[in-house]
């Protein structure tokens, strides 16, 4: 029996029990749709991130007195409890250090706020405008952005200005309170959308500002946090290696059990990776489970089939159909409901990841995902029924004559 033959009769044997067949295409249909979906998804968030780490510069660096176990190209990070503290002598010894182009300090606190009538409690963060606006991207949709010199002025975040206050938006010359004190909003920031960047619910003022703001949380020339560009042609991570060992030294703590973070891009990346890749891992693994099941439901559907058909296989044998060639029938029937929805399951999870990115979705149909999604559905037919198919070439021709 040549394999056209083998192909057209398993057609005529799967159309001939129509329901059967396409209930148990439907769970290979399930399997295929839901790796492509559930991939594509996590793909889609890590284009995303990859996407906003732009926004974080690759030559910026941070420091912040939060320790982290890990360090710089260490591996997953965990925060664990800190008396860590950065000081105004911290950054000016940085800025000092072979390829780093500039350090400013930052200042931040949150501080009752107030506009109109209206109170909310808001983070604000003191900079020196020059230095701090090399550090970040955002652009000013309304107004202007703090100058040196500024006092008792602030720019104010977009969704701070346009979603805090209710229908009460805030817009530049606009007069609001920090702590009690009046500032005249001088800017207002676009939308920034990203994690990396600035915030969006954050207030900007002038550094001195913000020492007076946070009061007495800050001890004397006590800062928040650094926020450090490296010069062109020096390595951002070999650069943060020498200011974690300079710091280090300076706060009398080994490097291992230091008291402060640096935040690269490559340690975020790193970070980000590591979560999206175990997530990738799980949603990989949930939809497998429904590829399995599919797999169980063609071993099922060619056992029933193999009973029915006993006496047709007796038949077969009794006109010179070899064992291989009985087994080989069965299986080629497998592998057509693994076809089939296989090519249903890639076509409709293509359409369901392509629908979500018409509502804001950040979705993205992986062309290896599909590829390796089809092969697995045919894979998981020809399994599934892989011992039906030997259980058929190994019945007597005899016995199979006798079945009735």
């Amino acid at each position: 029996m040549k394999t056209e033959d083998m192909v057209s009769y398993s057609m005529r044997n799967l159309t001939h029990q129509k329901v059967r067949t396409w209930l148990t295409i439907v769970g290979i249909v399930v399997g295929v749709a839901a790796v492509i979906v559930l991939v594509g998804l996590a793909d889609g968030l890590r284009s995303s991130v990859s996407e906003q780490l732009s926004a974080f510069g690759p030559k910026t660096i941070i420091i912040s007195p939060m320790s982290m176990q890990g360090g710089i190209g260490g591996g997953p990070a965990s925060v664990r409890p800190t008396l860590g503290k950065l000081f105004e002598r911290d950054a000016d010894k940085i800025e000092r250090i072979e390829g780093v182009r500039l350090a400013t300090k930052v200042i931040m606190a949150n501080v009752d706020t107030k506009f109109r009538d209206k109170r909310i409690s808001a983070a604000v963060y003191g900079v020196e405008p020059e230095g701090y606006t090399e550090t970040v991207s955002f652009k000013v949709q309304e107004g202007r952005f703090l100058q040196p010199g500024d006092r008792r002025v602030a720019v104010v975040g977009h969704s701070l200005a346009k979603d805090a206050f209710g229908s009460d938006e805030i817009r530049a010359n606009s007069m609001i309170e920090l702590a009690g004190q009046k500032y005249r909003v001088v800017g207002v920031l676009q939308k920034s959308g990203t994690s990396f960047g600035p915030g969006d619910s954050t207030v900007y003022v002038s550094y001195e500002d913000g020492r007076e703001l946070a009061g007495a949380a800050l001890a004397e020339r006590e800062i928040n946090g650094i926020r450090i560009i490296v010069n062109d042609g020096f390595n951002t991570e070999e650069v943060a290696e020498r200011i974690e060992f300079v710091l280090a030294s300076l706060h009398k703590v080994p490097v291992e059990k230091k008291d402060f973070t640096l935040v690269t891009p490559k340690f975020i990346e790193d970070q980000v990776n590591n979560v999206l890749g175990t997530l990738t891992l799980f949603l990989g693994a949930v939809s497998g489970i429904a590829l399995i099941v599919g797999g169980v439901g063609i071993s099922n559907t060619m056992f029933v089939s193999v009973m029915e058909r006993t006496k047709e296989i007796g038949v077969l044998k009794s006109v010179g159909a070899q064992n291989w060639q009985i087994e080989r029938l069965f299986l080629v029937e497998a592998a057509m409901i693994g076809l089939v929805g296989g090519v249903i399951g890639v076509v409709f999870g293509i359409a369901v990841v392509l629908f979500l990115s018409l509502f804001g979705i950040n979705a993205t149909p992986s062309i290896p995902t599909v590829f390796i999604s089809f092969l697995i559905a045919m894979g998981v037919g020809m399994a599934g029924g892989f011992i039906p198919a030997r259980n058929a070439a190994k019945i007597p021709a005899v016995e199979a004559m006798r079945n009735d």
